[in-house]
């Protein structure tokens, strides 16, 4: 359980979670793939080196404004290295500030294919500051609703990755599951949050016909599907529609049950 360090009149609660926390380290230019401009590359890389210096003498404040810079440049790593400085005291306004840009990157600008280790990096920054949420107990009703927002941008995230995989495998239950959740943390009261709830609700209604609705066995000779299409294949049973066959003949005996 985390602890809890509250300031009087403090208009940002801070948490302190007690667990060590361990970071998956980054580097802007591992992905010799990435279409990157490569002046800006030079430049943010020329930032996190000085932010690594600057942290090395304890001057933090400074290595946290170029790590703001160098996250305003594109740098993905940056803003995950601010969240995982503000981790270990829970700034949450600052981590909700980060993720928020980071939603608006995987919305509007980045690609999955072109950009996939940037892509999920970033999924296991949310993943992680999720995880760690779990353990925080909030006093406000205004820390609430930014922990709320917090969730609200990570499962929509997690479900915009789930749907573009989605896509390629034909499958689209992982992301109809986050979408719902998303919608079921909502809303908060924070604008930005609020819309992605909406956006959710949206696209859940979309996808979840695509979902099938009942297991792949055949009710009839238990023969159980494993792909996309075998499942897509069966035929539910139009009376009870909380089953399916996988011929007319297996259909027709099932039926004789009702």
């Amino acid at each position: 359980m985390g602890l809890i360090i509250t300031k009087e009149n403090s208009a940002t609660p801070q948490i302190l979670n007690e667990k060590p926390l361990q970071f998956p380290i980054f580097k802007e230019n591992e992905d010799p793939n990435q279409e990157t401009d490569s002046s800006t590359l030079i430049l943010i890389n020329d930032l996190l080196r000085e932010a690594e210096r600057k942290m090395r003498i304890d001057e933090y404040g400074q290595a946290e404004e170029i790590l703001k810079l160098a996250t305003d440049f594109g740098s993905p790593y940056s803003a995950s290295k601010l969240g995982y400085m503000n981790l270990r005291e829970w700034n949450v306004s600052l981590i909700l500030g980060i993720l928020e840009d980071l939603t608006d990157l995987y919305r509007f600008h980045f690609d999955y294919q072109r950009d996939s280790l940037i892509w999920n990096h970033g999924i296991k920054v949310m993943k992680f500051i999720d995880n760690n949420l779990k353990d925080v107990i909030t006093l406000t009703n205004k820390e609430i609703q930014k922990i709320k927002a917090l969730r609200i941008h990570i499962a929509f995230c997690l479900a915009l990755t789930a749907e573009i995989e989605g896509k390629l495998t034909g499958d689209y239950k992982e992301a109809v599951n986050f979408y719902h959740k998303c919608e079921k943390v909502g809303p908060c009261e924070l604008k930005i949050a609020d819309k992605l709830v909406k956006k959710a609700h949206t696209r859940f209604r979309l996808l979840e016909p695509r979902v099938p609705r009942v297991l792949p066995i055949c009710a009839t000779c238990r023969f159980e599907a494993k792909d996309l299409k075998t499942i897509w294949n069966l035929l539910v049973c139009s009376k009870c529609q909380t089953v399916a066959c996988c011929s007319r003949e297996c259909l027709k005996n099932h039926l004789k049950f009702h």
